[in-house]
């Protein structure tokens, strides 16, 4: 019969942070120790203390921060489908504090596939919003957003950092979007994303596209998103109809 001594020592350090991890005593965001200062806590070598936060990673416990070092997961953050939503909203639910980073603002020429949602005609000036949205300052998704820049005059001019893109619109234009369409698309993550989001190019990630509309029918809105397949997922309620 085996022995606790048995147990090879990257398992022990395993279950001892997982423990830590599991009581609270590390809470999500925590960084972890140095791969030194856990080397000389457990007084084990650097290969040893690899092997365990490899498996902690496995197991979804904690991540590796390029340049910080590894820290303890938060939890998928969990948005229920069914109507217009605010991503502001939807993080203070999870007890989160929201945070918005405009990456660019300006007006571009749109593209073809920009063009063929918008129902314009490719090269048709649009205003072109990238954003990284937060939670509790940390990437959780990358969205740009195409608005006809004809309709929207001096929408580029805006401070979307705090400013919301839908109210902006209601209050300063006179249009409130009516519905939306979403595709949901598997993605891998791009180096240019991976930069933004944390993880590395080729992890999995959620791909979104959404048109926007208003109460006459005509696209208003034609957002890419990418959000961070381990941070954020969606759900559905389904009911007998």
């Amino acid at each position: 019969m085996r022995g606790p001594h048995d147990v090879p020592l990257y398992r022990r350090i395993q279950a001892d942070l997982r423990e830590r991890i599991n009581r609270g005593q590390l809470p999500p965001g925590t960084r972890l120790e140095t791969e030194q200062e856990l080397m000389t806590r457990y007084g084990v070598s650097r290969a040893t203390v690899r092997q365990a936060l490899s498996g902690l990673i496995a197991e979804g416990l904690v991540e590796i921060r390029r340049g910080l070092g590894t820290y303890v997961r938060r939890g998928a953050l969990e948005h229920r489908l069914g109507g217009f939503y605010s991503y502001s909203r939807e993080i203070r639910r999870h007890g989160m504090t929201p945070g918005t980073r405009v990456v660019s603002l300006a007006v571009v020429e749109a593209a073809e596939r920009v063009a063929e949602a918008l129902g314009i005609a490719v090269g048709t000036p649009v205003v072109a919003l990238q954003r990284v949205r937060l939670a509790d300052e940390s990437p959780i998704v990358t969205e740009t957003s195409y608005l006809p820049a004809a309709r929207f005059e001096g929408l580029e001019q805006v401070d979307f950092t705090g400013a919301s893109l839908y109210e902006t619109l209601t209050t300063a234009y006179g249009v409130r979007p009516a519905r939306a369409r979403e595709t949901f698309i598997p993605a891998l993550l791009t180096e240019a994303d991976a930069r933004v989001l944390g993880g590395d190019a080729g992890d999995p990630v959620l791909g979104v596209e959404r048109i926007a509309y208003d109460a006459d029918g005509t696209a208003i809105e034609f957002c890419r998103s990418v959000l961070r397949a381990d941070r954020y997922r969606y759900s559905v309620e389904l009911r007998e109809a």
